[in-house]
């Protein structure tokens, strides 16, 4: 038993649209990334902290986050302990924090971020997505 040609141009229809769908939903999110991205650098441009990249999450405590992160402006790579928050890989964010002796590790330059000392964050993905909207 063959597939009637409606049978066909339903399945090619609905496949069409099922594409649209998939395409519009990403091109929203991407937009509504690049805008978080945005609004990140005007929160940047104030002065009021420094951006930081998480590099790597190593360990995911009760009370927080060990991390790895690079400071965006020297490049430069610290542990950090994020206190009560299991803060995502890639994230960007602007914090006031100040580093300290680390007892688990004997690292005596651990940065210790507070949750009141994160300005803003944006996820990793946000700087992406502002490339492309801007290509």
């Amino acid at each position: 038993m063959q597939p009637s040609v409606g049978a066909f141009l339903v399945i090619v229809l609905v496949v069409a649209v099922t594409i649209a769908l998939t395409v519009r939903s990403r091109r929203k999110r991407t937009a509504g990334l690049a805008a978080q991205w945005q609004a990140f650098q005007q929160h940047r441009s104030s002065g009021q902290g420094e951006v930081l990249r998480v590099t790597r999450v190593y360990q995911h405590g009760r009370r927080g986050s060990k991390t790895v992160v690079t400071w965006c402006d020297t490049g430069r790579q610290q542990d950090a302990w994020f206190w009560d928050w299991h803060v995502p890989v890639g994230a960007y964010l602007l914090v006031n924090a100040s580093s300290g002796y680390g007892p688990h590790s004997h690292n005596p330059n651990v940065l210790y971020v507070q949750p009141g000392k994160v300005r803003v964050w944006v996820p990793g993905q946000a700087a992406r997505a502002a490339q492309r909207v801007s290509q």
